[in-house]
């Protein structure tokens, strides 16, 4: 589902930089990911505040860096180490580099070099811009910490050689060094204990998961979902997969859901803050890899919208052009011209909706034959931006400019009926993703879009760690706004959005006191989590009636989900049963 997808189209993913020996550092473009647009007050020219490899407080992980001068320069907060949030000796270490580079420097000038204490472990040059605009550089598996335990001072260096003028006329900014503790293996969550992968397959597909993961416990269900969506793609494509495909379970969030390229990534854990939904996650992300089959350079609004048409809905069964209709009844419309050329960056559920409407309009009026040559032709080259590159393609194959084809489309919404129960929905929906969004940046960041790592798996399993896909901030404050979310996801999805919005004005509240618990139903669901952590337990889903909750947890050593009931006693909770 572009609940997080990442289309791998015209290369976007190809080449992602590996480690040499854990010295040497080729880079190459940096994936796309598509999904999870930015909010709409998100900057896209300075990076997102991010979480390095120490210790970082919720005000640390909240707080704006210092704005950037207008030469090359780097901040602490331009750099993540993975695996996130805390490097345990024994880790093949990855460093994302996102320092700020003025437009009259290209990235791909930018050297950079990591130095681990005195000693200089990788070195190369930034990659390209990401979605955002900013430049990124990835460092693979730059690091092997076997045998280091303590503290340790990163130093990262941005052309060394003194060798960009123009654009870099102050260079002691050039340099940022900050101190990291890699901690004792015998301290490794009990979960990633003896972590290993483990594959199944099925008639469509590799399935890989990690031992001791939700994925792991649930591959039985997950090998029937794989092969429904993959299935449910095909027969609507009228493409058969040319082989068959990887696909890996994660136990972390990345975006809304997982990405595609070669392979697909699917985000899937207890604890999904993100939204659920997986079988349109699963259907969209199959639509992006058979698709590159018959259409390899397709531009990214046609693709999101075939992802989310051949689904039947972004995040659930939903009426697609009703949806359209909502937006256009709340004034989200964008018009076509906005949206194309700038798909990424608009309001993501807004993007995919439309685009999904659109596709939805040209296959009724003409059939899916003409459509399907019509997608497959546009590419980016056909024109000097992607909107004029659909105009032209729309008027070979349809005889209309692209113009006259969005006023017959969007007229023919306006015919469309529309109940306030869609409006209310879709309203519900966009807001939830906006706070969701507002939470990664604030205290998950590197799941967020904008600043995620989103390594080839199949390099994950052969070359690094399994921490890389599955470790994640599991902080108090982590936990409680997740499940609070996740709270928010259910009474959306049963379609009571007074409690989902009740649940969202929660959420917002602590975000904007810097993470602290003043809201009344957020401090419940806070003293609930200390409750379970203190007794052993960590809290996956709360469900939570006035003085009494159903809280379903796991123990550290077990992936089984086990449900408790507590009552309100006075100001604590208390275990009623088990």
């Amino acid at each position: 589902m572009s609940v997080a997808c990442t289309v791998a189209g015209s290369g976007a993913h190809d080449g992602q930089g590996t480690a040499v020996s854990g010295t040497a550092v080729s880079y190459a473009e940096l994936p796309t990911k598509t999904g999870n647009l930015p909010l709409p007050d998100t900057p896209t020219h300075i990076p997102e505040p991010t979480m390095t490899a120490a210790a970082v407080t919720p005000e640390t992980a909240v707080a704006l860096p210092t704005p950037p001068p207008l030469d090359l320069s780097i901040q602490v907060a331009n750099v993540n180490l993975y695996p996130i949030p805390n490097i345990y000796s024994g880790d093949l270490v990855t460093f994302q580099v996102l320092p700020y580079v003025p437009d009259v420097i290209t990235p791909e000038e930018v050297t950079v070099h990591i130095v681990i204490n005195d000693d200089t472990i990788a070195s190369g040059a930034l990659s390209g811009r990401n979605l955002a605009g900013q430049a990124a550089g990835i460092l693979q598996w730059a690091w092997d910490t076997t045998g280091i335990v303590g503290a340790q001072q990163v130093t990262i260096i941005l052309d060394k050689d003194d060798r960009l003028q123009i654009g870099d006329e102050d260079p002691t900014n050039n340099v940022v060094s900050f101190a990291i503790t890699v901690f004792d293996p015998a301290d490794l969550p009990p979960k990633e204990q003896n972590a290993t992968w483990v594959t199944a397959e099925t008639n469509c597909c590799l399935v890989h998961a990690v031992s001791g993961t939700a994925a792991y416990r649930d591959l039985p269900d997950l090998l029937l979902a794989v092969e429904a969506a993959a299935q449910q793609a095909s027969s609507t494509l009228g493409a058969a997969a040319n082989r068959k495909y990887d696909i890996y379970f994660i136990d972390r969030v990345i975006g809304q859901g997982g990405y595609a390229s070669s392979s697909m990534v699917i985000s899937y854990l207890d604890r999904q803050y993100n939204g659920r939904g997986l079988p349109q996650v699963l259907t969209h992300e199959m639509v992006h890899l058979l698709d590159r089959q018959f259409a390899p350079q397709r531009i990214t609004f046609l693709a999101e919208g075939l992802a989310v048409w051949v689904t039947g809905g972004h995040y659930k069964p939903e009426d697609i052009n009703e949806r359209a209709v909502a937006l256009v009844k709340m004034g989200e419309y964008l018009p076509l011209v906005d949206l194309i050329n700038d798909f990424y960056l608009v309001q993501h559920e807004v993007g995919y909706l439309q685009a999904a409407s659109f596709v939805d309009y040209l296959v009724q009026r003409n059939g899916w034959q003409l459509f399907k040559a019509f997608y497959m032709d546009v590419t980016a080259d056909d024109a000097p931006t992607l909107v004029e590159a659909v105009d032209v393609n729309v008027q070979i194959y349809y005889g209309l400019t692209l113009a006259e084809m969005e006023a017959e489309w969007v007229a023919a919404l306006d015919a469309r009926p529309l109940s306030e129960t869609a409006v209310r929905d879709l309203q519900t929906t966009v807001r939830y993703y906006d706070v969701m969004r507002h939470y990664q940046i604030a205290y998950d960041p590197t799941a967020h879009f904008l600043t995620a790592w989103l390594p080839y798996p199949n390099d994950v399993r052969d070359l690094g760690n399994p921490a890389d896909l599955m470790r994640h901030p599991q902080e108090e404050i982590n936990i409680t706004l997740e499940t609070m979310l996740f709270s928010a996801d259910t009474a959306l999805r049963t379609g009571d959005y007074d409690r989902a919005n009740v649940l969202l004005d929660s959420v917002t509240r602590v975000l904007a006191q810097d993470g602290r618990f003043v809201d009344p139903l957020a401090v419940s669901y806070r003293d609930i989590v200390q409750k379970m952590l203190a007794v052993g337990y960590e809290p996956q889903q709360i469900t939570l009636n006035q003085e009494t909750a159903v809280v379903l947890a796991t123990f550290p050593h077990n992936n089984n989900l086990i449900t408790l009931n507590l009552r309100l006693r006075g100001e604590g909770w208390i275990i009623l049963s088990n």
